[in-house]
């Protein structure tokens, strides 16, 4: 039927409705809508795809910049490795699981002339990632992730605030414990992103601790995220200045972060040429 595909009791119209509400939500969630079974749901953005496959260009044509990332999905700590296509913006691969053997699942969908044509490859410092990368694209230059540097340091904010509220309980100070944990979630935001109740508690940051040193702590991890953004030259003497202020800030889990930083100061720049 020029309406329906082969073995399906929908309309490809109907099919298109379910396969965009699948872009929005999940199977279960798609299913209550059309009052149909998840399952049901899930064939058809099967169908949909494969349709839609046969006539849209590969995804894997002309890369030249990707990302690689694994992120936790569902209970019980299920993994998925999801790279993304740094040109166009957009999801090109996933799979269940993590790890060189998965990573190179996607390398083995490639042509030869799609591989090659790939010249970067970002993600964090897992070996599993380098090791990959060699293999597969040797060429290829691998670069960190500006999300993965600024993950770093909001890492090491939250230790600082976790340690400053376990302080304030052990010494009975609950005012300072209070003023602790309405902070805890804001200082790891954006300023643009907070909402007005975190806004109000984050006013009163700078007098939360004795010596200041959450207040300390948030300024350096808006320094370290404003910095990625400026032109190399810039950049470079302003990580120089990062990591001189970090080191002697006498925040345990700052000038922890400072070697690290230091350590990986010429892949940082070189993230920050690629950002540019």
């Amino acid at each position: 039927m020029p309406w329906a595909e082969p073995g399906s009791r929908f309309t490809r119209d109907f099919e298109a409705e379910c396969a965009w509400l699948m872009t929005v939500a999940n199977q279960k969630t798609v299913g209550g809508f059309p009052h149909i079974a998840w399952r049901t749901a899930g064939d058809i953005a099967h169908r949909v795809a494969e349709r839609l496959g046969t006539v849209m260009p590969s995804p894997f044509d002309g890369l030249t910049a990707i990302g690689v990332d694994e992120t936790g999905c569902r209970k019980g700590h299920t993994h998925l490795t999801v790279v993304v296509d740094h040109e166009r913006h957009r999801v090109i691969w996933a799979h269940d699981g993590y790890g060189k053997d998965v990573f190179s699942l996607f390398f083995k969908a490639l042509t030869p002339e799609q591989r090659a044509s790939i010249k970067v490859v970002t993600g964090d410092r897992a070996r599993w990632i380098d090791s990959c990368v060699a293999e597969h694209r040797p060429n290829a230059e691998r670069v960190l992730d500006g999300f993965h540097i600024v993950s770093w340091m909001s890492d090491a904010l939250d230790k600082v605030g976790k340690r400053l509220w376990n302080q304030a309980r052990h010494d009975g100070d609950e005012n300072a414990a209070k003023r602790m944990r309405g902070v805890r979630y804001a200082v790891l935001k954006n300023p643009g992103d907070l909402t007005d109740r975190q806004e109000e508690a984050f006013e009163s940051l700078r007098d939360t601790d004795p010596k200041g040193q959450l207040y300390r702590a948030w300024q350096l991890k808006e320094l370290l995220r404003t910095l990625l953004k400026h032109p190399i030259g810039q950049a470079t003497t302003e990580l120089n200045r990062w990591v001189f202020r970090a080191s002697h800030s006498r925040i345990p889990e700052i000038v922890e972060l400072a070697k690290k930083i230091r350590r990986r100061r010429p892949d940082i720049l070189r993230t920050i040429l690629r950002i540019q």
